[in-house]
């Protein structure tokens, strides 16, 4: 194992070396690749077969990474989301895995402001399997603090299902969050 990540961490040294010998791309330029994650705090209402319930406060890790296919226009994925809710005494671990379309617009500035849609597909376990399909939007901001680094401010709004088997009106959650983030371009 430790192998393995001296591998990875020369690796990456390797491939920033060389890219430093080469003339450097902007953000949001064809081909760049972004890589990164945020972090977020989030204040949820619940819905449970069409009633709404008591919030819930939770905490969420995305890693993300993304390719602009034309300039401004990126394709992402978070691979793998984790979610840890905790409410009246009872806690749930959620696992997600979301696509993401967004334009990033270039400005005069370092700030890069995007909008950004989200789909994919959300599985939870608490005692009972619950999954079902996630989708949603993002707005912000990412500002370049760095020569090759973004601070990602944003708002986020996810509509989350999570439905038992069987189901047949909605469970899951309506999520609104702000996040911060922070990714590196290549």
């Amino acid at each position: 194992l430790l192998r393995v990540g001296l591998v990875m961490v020369l690796f990456c040294f390797l491939v920033w070396e060389e890219a430093g010998g080469q003339e450097r791309k902007q953000f949001a330029d064809p081909g760049v690749v972004e890589l990164g994650g945020s972090i977020s705090f989030s204040s949820i209402t619940p819905v449970y077969a069409g009633e709404t319930g008591d919030a819930i406060t939770l905490v969420t890790v995305r890693p993300f990474i993304g390719v602009f296919v034309i300039d401004g226009l990126e394709l992402g994925l978070n691979p793998l989301g984790i979610t840890y809710l905790s409410t009246s005494g009872a806690s749930s671990t959620v696992l997600s895995f979301l696509f993401a379309a967004s334009y990033n617009f270039r400005t005069e500035s370092s700030a890069y402001p995007f909008l950004e849609a989200i789909l994919g597909f959300t599985s939870s376990s608490n005692g009972a399997d619950r999954s079902g399909f996630t989708w949603g939007g993002r707005a912000g901001a990412k500002i370049a603090v760095t020569e090759g680094g973004l601070l990602n401010v944003s708002v986020q709004y996810l509509l989350v299902t999570r439905n038992p088997d069987g189901a047949t009106e909605r469970y899951g959650t309506n999520e609104l969050s702000i996040a911060l983030g922070f990714t590196v371009f290549l």
